[in-house]
Formats: structure tokens, sequence, C-alpha cells
């Protein structure tokens, strides 16, 4: 059997056992467990959320009676306790909501984060009002002290918003959730009626007035929340969720809050409505109905505590599922193992070999040392061809080394005088355009300088042409040390030279083209006998100055023009275009 043949359906069986078996299950089973995990995280993000809820709403217990009651330390003091448990319990939950990435669970970041600012607005509102004297207070600002316990209803509502939203997205990731998460919402909402129905009583205990309009009215509309909440408690609690528990809950809840305190609200009603004397102020007031309602929350956490365990039990399920398929994956691991072990000294190993030395042939490391070719087989003959391909490799890269040495000598060729050493005249025709429109775009004064030498023929002539060509290297040199390092010099033809001045105004450039023939004239070259042969030159130069436009070649045209000028008046001299 031939080697490909045997490869091939090795292959197929271990793909086919390893995708069935192991990708689709083991992914199946994680995602179980992650959606366990964060149905888990989700709920006590709620239940964090729950409490913020629960002592937001209790701080307002001991703020009614620093607004209403004579001021005291001790009131002070409690207040105090209060403001900072409620603080303690906003950081746990912004600080475990902000350690969430799901983007659901994030939505609830920024109402949470409202409900503290309108807390700590509250509580701003609550000392401009408790720092009035008390008579004024009671008397003439009644309202604010109303809108203070209103500015405190409204973090409720804002937190229970967060709780709502939270519950939702725990149930959605996880619906087994639902019953203790919405069991457990209606009894944060209870706890927080309550505490509103009790609320009512502040303002006429604190004036000692009979219940007014806004308090007939809110009293029964609570009172028939509270008796609305406590009956889909029941209802969800009891058929629902099976559990002791949760029936002791409802019991201590019945027999503390229902069976004790709203008998005593229903009392302290009757009196405001018949406008006899209440007989207790704010703080016994408080209490008396307070303490009760701490069978709510612990009815709520009993609830919460069940879907803990039902979201614990549910993770150490998902987790058992997938130890159980990964004891399966292993075993057909095993026998994947056995498989490649037969078929990796025979095909893996040397075609892993090969491949890696022809994907370094590939990236141009050709100097690497090839196994040797000792099998007949499709390995053997795999490596014959990397032999080949790296043989052939290895004069293509010579040639193309040649080629590139050719093309940057022609290039250097075709820009550079051979003589002089300078740019030839079809580089200059290619980086002047450039170095104008540069200048046009700085805004720069520009002068276009174009000379020769004066009676170079008479040079050739009488001295030869191989003296006339170290006058010429000579002249390049001079002209390279009197130019700048940015202006374009170039042998444009036989002795004449042209050097393009950017950012350089008639003035200057006439000054630098004086410098220039001076040092023409006064530096002659040395001849083979030692003797110097006197030179001049004749130069022609075209000005442009900034914000005015002109072409290269209409510049050296004057230019060209002003050389003639100068050959014509004497020569060795410069000559200023008009």
């Amino acid at each position: 059997m031939r080697l490909s043949r045997l490869f091939l359906s090795t292959t197929v069986l271990l793909l086919s056992l390893v995708s069935l078996m192991l990708v689709r299950t083991m992914w199946t089973d994680w995602q179980g467990v992650r959606r366990a995990e964060s149905g888990l995280d989700a709920m006590e993000l709620a239940f964090a959320t729950m409490q913020v809820a629960e002592h937001a709403s209790a701080e307002r217990g001991p703020a009614i009676p620093v607004l209403n009651d004579p001021p005291s330390d001790a009131l002070r003091k409690r207040l105090t306790q209060f403001q900072q448990a409620t603080d303690a319990a906003f950081d746990t939950a912004l600080k475990r909501l902000r350690q969430r990435e799901e983007a659901e669970l994030l939505t609830a970041l920024p109402v949470l984060e409202r409900a503290r600012a309108q807390m700590q607005a509250a509580r701003r509102e609550l000392e401009r009002v408790a720092a009035l004297p008390q008579a004024e207070r009671v008397a003439v600002d009644k309202r604010s002290t109303r809108q203070v316990i209103d500015q405190m209803f409204e973090v409720v509502d804002t937190v229970l918003e967060a709780v709502t939203m939270l519950s939702a997205s725990a149930e959605r990731i996880h619906p087994s959730l639902s019953l203790p998460l919405v069991g457990a919402r209606y009894a944060a909402e209870l706890r927080e009626h309550a505490g509103r129905l009790g609320s009512q009583f502040t303002a006429p205990l604190a004036s000692g007035a009979p219940l007014g309009p806004q308090e007939r009215d809110g009293i029964p509309r609570l009172l028939g929340r509270i008796e609305q909440l406590k009956a889909l408690l029941d209802v969800k609690a009891r058929t629902s969720l099976s559990d002791p528990r949760i029936d002791a809950a409802l019991q201590a809840q019945q027999e503390r809050y229902f069976g004790q305190s709203l008998p005593f609200i229903a009392e302290v009603t009757a009196r405001g409505l018949a406008g006899q004397p209440y007989g207790m102020d704010s703080a016994q007031f408080i209490s008396r109905y307070v303490p009760a309602m701490r069978s709510i929350v612990e009815l709520r956490d009993t609830l919460h505590e069940i879907g803990r365990e039902q979201a614990l039990a549910e993770v150490a399920a998902a987790w058992r599922r997938l130890r159980v398929n990964a004891l399966i994956g292993c075993c057909i691991l095993a026998l994947e193992v056995g498989v490649f072990i037969t078929l990796r000294r025979r095909v893996l190993s040397p075609l892993l070999l090969s491949t890696r030395h022809m994907v370094a042939l590939m990236r141009g490391r050709l100097n690497q040392q090839l196994p040797a070719v000792q099998r007949s087989d499709e390995i053997g003959e795999l490596q014959a061809a990397m032999h080949a391909l790296q043989a052939s490799l290895h004069r293509t890269q010579e040639l193309e080394a040649e080629r590139e040495t050719l093309i940057t000598e022609l290039r250097q060729l075709s820009h550079r005088d051979h003589l002089t050493g300078l740019m030839n005249r079809r580089a200059f025709d290619d980086l002047g355009p450039a170095q104008l429109a540069q200048a046009e775009r700085h805004r720069w004064p520009l002068a276009l300088l174009l000379f020769d030498l004066d009676h170079f023929k008479r040079i050739n002539d009488q001295h030869g042409h191989e003296i006339g060509d170290q006058v010429l290297q000579h002249v390049a040199q001079l002209a390279q040390a009197q130019l700048r390092s940015g202006d374009l010099l170039a042998r444009y033809g036989g002795e004449e030279f042209i050097a393009l001045l950017p950012d350089c105004d008639d003035q200057a450039a006439l000054a630098l083209a004086e410098r220039l023939r001076q040092a023409i004239q006064q530096q002659p070259p040395r001849l083979p006998d030692g003797s110097t042969l006197n030179l001049s030159a004749s130069f022609g130069l075209a000005a442009r100055p900034a914000g005015l436009q002109a072409s290269l070649p209409e510049l050296f045209s004057r230019a060209d023009a002003a050389l003639y000028a100068a050959k014509a008046k004497g020569r060795n001299q410069v000559q200023l275009a008009a």
C-alpha cells in the first residue's frame, strides 16, 4: 500500500473520531460550563445590587428623625453609620460590575452610577434641611423635608431598575435561575414598599398634625401593593420552589411583618385620620416598625441562597460532563497516538523535515545542508526534487545578483559624467523640474547659472585633449567647492557647466558666480611640466524672484542669452539676464 493512501486513510479516521467526539462535545460542554458560571455571576451581581437597594432604603430610617426631631448627636451618629453601610454596598456592587466583561451586564453600570449620584444629591439636601431650626423645618419647610424623602425614594427606584436589568440578564444566561431570582426581586420590592409605607408618617409625626391628603392617598395604595407582592411571593415560593427554608422564611415574614407591623400601621393610621395624638415621635415609630421588616430581607436572602445553590449545582454538573467527555476524548487521543507513531517513522517525520527544508529554500536560505536521498518512494522523490531545486535556485540567485549589479552600474553611468564625476545633462534635466517645483511650493527665489571656459578649444589644440580633460576636472572641483550642498551642478556638454541655485536671489547668485569666476582665474591648473595654465570663464545668470513662476527652459534661455552677452563683452565676466 502506497504511503499516500495509508496517510489519507489514517487521517480520515483520526479526523472523524476527533471531530465528532472531541471538538463538538468538548466545545458544547465548555459552553455549558461558561453559561452556568456566567449565570451564577450575574445572579450574585443582582443580589449585590439588591443589597444596595436594601441599605439605601434603610438609610431613610435614621434620616427621618434627623429631619424632624430636635438635633441629637446620637441621631447623627446613627445616620452616619447607615450612610457608611450604603456607601460600602455601592462600592461592592460597582466594583464587581466593573470587573465584568459581558456587554449585557455592563448596561446596568451607568444606572447604578446614576443611583449613587442621586444618593449624594439627596444627602446634600438632607444636610441643608437639617441645618434649619426645628420649628422652621416643621412649620415652614415641610415641603423640603418631604422632598428629601422623595429623593431617597428615587435612589431606590433607580437601584431597582439596575436589579431588574441584572436579573433579566441572569435569567437569559441561565433560565433555571428565573424562579429564585424573580422571588428575590419581589422580596426586594416588598422591602422597599414597606419602607415607603413607614415614610408616609414622618411628616405627620414630626408636626403632630393629622394625616394629609397625600398620606390618605398614599397609605392605601402602598398597602395594596404590599398585599399584591405578598401574594406573588407566596405563589412563586410555595408552588415553584419546594424547600422547607422558604416555608420557614414565609412564616416568619407573616408573623413579624404582616402580623405585627401592619396592625401597628393600621393603629397609627386610625389615629392620624381621627386627628388624635400619635403618642410617639419619629424615632419611636421607626423603632417599632422597622425591625419587623428584617423578616422580608431574610426571605429575600433565603431565596437567593436557594438560587445560588441551584446555580452551583448546575456549574458542578457542567464540570462533571466536561470531565467525563474529556476522559472519552483521551481514549480517542490514545488511539490516535498509536496510529500516529506507526506513521511518524515512515511518513510524517521525513515529510515534515522535507517541508521545513522546502520552506527554507523558498525563503532564500540556499546554503542549508539537505538530507541525502536514501529512499525510492515518494519521500525519496521529494528529497531528490529538493536537491534539484536547491541547485536551480543557486543559479537563479547568482544570475539575479549579476543582473542587479549591472543595473546599478548602468544607472550610475546614465546619470554621471564619466570625466568630472558631476551629474550629466540627463540627470540635470530629470532633477531640475523637481527642484524648481519645490522652490515654487516654498516661494523661494531661484537662479540658474550657466558658464563655460573661455578659449577651451585653444587649450585642446595647444596642449592636447588629456590636458583639456584635466582642466575640466579642475574646474568641476572648484565649482563644487564654491556651490552649496543643495545646489544642482552638472556638466552640460563640452566645456559648459550648469547650476540650479534654490533659495538664492539675484544678488546672492551674482556674488556666488563672481567668487567662482575669481577662483577659476586665480587658481589655475598645474601642467605636468610644472607650469600653470591661465584660465577664465564667462557666466550667464538668470534669476527668478520669490512668488513668480518660470519654467526651466525659460530660465535656461535667459541664462544662455546672458552667457553670450558676457562673451560678446570680452569674456571672463558675469552677466545677469534682464
